[in-house]
């Protein structure tokens, strides 16, 4: 085998400028990093960095796309080197040991990703793409008896990167036990290969509407008359609130967060850049109150029509049910949950992860009458599929379809604290 050739001057300072973009974006954020921070810690002139890249956006994708090909070489030779049944465990260990020897990189492909825009994003789900297909390559060949894992790798993959996330913000450096932990609650899914079906994020039939729906309207009120008007200021104050949050929203889904500017919300609300500024300092603001509302409203229905049933597995099912009509019927509020949340800041990151953690209060209860109660790790884990999934729908413009993804968000949820084959019996009862 040859050995590699040295490194050049020129790579070797695409490479401090990569670095540079990663330490930069890891202290300061997606938004806050710049050029100038990239080159300071590279040590380059700036007319270097546009030898190399267009921009700040092009430096970012580059580092994503390095460290992306890196680790997805990594986990191809270790699902490799390991039985094919155990392809998504042996994947995911491997890219948590990758972010155990190197977090820097793992921190910006893990979070950062997730604040660069619909570019970053893009990348981001393509290196989970890629993953999968890493898998289903290895256990493409396995017999129908063999015990495998039967859940949708997508979901599997997102659930760890958001725990990977939210381990190395903690500064929990040792992810062995996490690892180990997560290979448990992989296994529970195990069934014989020939009956599997959830490892497609395909949607089932329409389970039809749930009676618990939200009292938020789906469409934002008409604009005011102009002219004298019987209403009060506080309901013209109210008015101009609802459509700026729509509005908002609606901005965000169709440039992203990070492209929307005050003018454009204004814009879409129909309202003067000084009305804006009446209800919300800056479009963050505005941003938080939409995702705010998003959270409560989701949590409201969900907890409604979870409580309404006896069981646990139909307590999980309508309130599944009822959160994901409400994102179908609020597809714009939804995806500032789901996919904006990074790109809002840290309280909206700190927000959606507290609302993947409110699930597993729902999860609990069965978990306590589980002979076998599974681990805290796993119930974070199932939260967190979960929201990969609404996140998949969202992000790649299908949120109509989330009511349809019920049948897998159920799945996911009761087949750890069940068992997956009563897990597809309750299943196949609402089918």
């Amino acid at each position: 085998m040859s050995s590699k050739p040295p490194p050049t001057r020129k790579s070797t300072q695409r490479e401090r400028l990569i670095e540079g973009m990663i330490a930069s974006a890891n202290r300061n954020g997606y938004a806050g990093a710049n050029v100038s921070q990239v080159i300071a810690h590279a040590g380059v002139s700036r007319p270097t960095f546009y030898d190399y890249f267009a921009d700040k956006d092009d430096c970012f994708l580059a580092a994503h796309a390095d460290i992306s090909e890196s680790l997805c070489e990594h986990i191809g030779v270790a699902v490799e080197q390991a039985p094919p049944a155990q392809a998504p465990q042996t994947a995911i260990r491997r890219l948590l040991q990758r972010a155990e020897e190197e977090p820097a990189r793992a921190q910006f492909i893990a979070t950062q990703a997730m604040a660069g825009g619909p570019r970053a994003l893009d990348a981001r789900d393509r290196t989970i793409v890629r993953i999968d297909e890493i898998i289903e390559t290895a256990r493409a060949g396995l017999g129908a008896r063999t015990q495998t894992p039967d859940l949708p790798n997508l979901a599997l993959i997102g659930a760890t990167q958001l725990l990977l996330s939210n381990s190395l913000h903690n500064r929990e450096r040792n992810l062995t036990t996490l690892a180990d932990e997560l290979a448990v609650w992989i296994e529970s899914y195990d069934r014989p290969a020939g009956k599997h079906r959830w490892r497609t994020l395909e949607p089932g039939p329409s389970p039809g509407p749930s009676p618990y729906v939200s009292e938020l309207p789906s469409e934002p009120p008409p604009p005011i008359p102009s002219g004298r008007t019987r209403l009060s200021s506080n309901e013209i104050a109210q008015n101009q609130r609802w459509r700026i949050l729509f509005a908002a929203a609606e901005a965000a889904a169709n440039r992203g967060y990070t492209a929307t500017t005050v003018a454009d919300i204004a814009t879409v609300a129909r309202v003067d850049k000084r009305v804006f500024y009446s209800h919300f300092r800056d479009k963050q603001e505005a941003f938080m109150a939409a995702h705010e509302l998003g959270f409560q409203q989701t949590m409201t229905v969900g907890a409604n029509a979870f409580f309404s049933a006896e069981s646990w597995p139909e307590r999980i099912w309508r309130g599944v049910h009822a959160a994901s009509q409400f994102a179908a019927t609020h597809p714009s509020i939804a995806r500032v949950g789901y996919v904006e949340a990074h790109a809002i800041g840290p309280s909206a990151v700190q927000r959606r992860k507290d609302s993947v953690a409110a699930f597993t209060i729902f999860l609990q209860e069965g978990n306590q009458q589980n002979g076998q109660p599974q681990s805290q790790t796993a119930m974070d884990a199932i939260a967190a599929a979960i929201s990969e999934v609404a996140y998949q729908q969202c992000r790649h413009g299908h949120p109509d379809q989330l009511p349809r993804m019920s049948y897998v968000v159920t799945y996911l949820a009761l087949a750890p604290i069940i068992g997956p084959s009563a897990a597809n019996r309750f299943i196949d009862g609402k089918l």
